[in-house]
């Protein structure tokens, strides 16, 4: 599960999301793959009533975070045969119920196709154990062949907060 620590609440950052990654072999693999994890926010303590502590540091306190996917996953076929990719949302916990957001999408041969699944946002809300939050996913139907590229934000999600008061 990540765990973003800041010195004061964060506004964010922009993340690029992309296989090939350090610990990828440089293409998706025939398993599914997270490429993107919502993360909580340890913060410096409020002081406030209903917060969540952070187990490690009784100074801080935990906030829920998100990702934001701010462009359609782009999937580039480095072969000449046709192979099909797979896209997935998991929810927030250990056994997060997979959500398909794409059918196995064909992708001809030295060509790109695009994810529409911008807009979808991963949360972790659930402050309380150590499950990883949403998460979005990507298998193939054979290695060493498609690569995978977008962008997203990732930020603190006090909008989602379960101890948020709506202004």
């Amino acid at each position: 599960m990540p765990r973003i620590v800041t010195d004061q609440p964060s506004s964010g950052k922009s993340l690029l999301l992309f296989i090939p990654t350090a610990t990828n072999s440089g293409f998706v693999n025939t398993t599914w793959t997270t490429i993107a994890e919502a993360p909580d926010f340890s913060i410096p303590s409020s002081g406030d009533d209903g917060i969540v502590p952070d187990p490690s540091d009784s100074d801080r306190e935990l906030r829920p975070g998100e990702v934001s996917i701010d462009t359609p996953l782009a999937v580039t076929n480095t072969t000449a045969t046709t192979r099909w990719v797979e896209a997935q949302m998991l929810l927030q916990g250990s056994s997060g119920q997979a959500i398909p957001l794409s059918a196995r999408v064909p992708v001809p041969g030295g060509e790109t196709v695009y994810l529409p699944i911008q807009g979808l946002v991963l949360l972790k809300t659930d402050l309380t154990n150590t499950q990883p939050g949403g998460r979005l996913q990507v298998q193939a139907e054979v290695d060493n062949a498609l690569q995978v590229i977008g962008a997203a934000a990732e930020r603190q999600a006090d909008d989602h907060a379960p101890n948020s008061e709506a202004i």
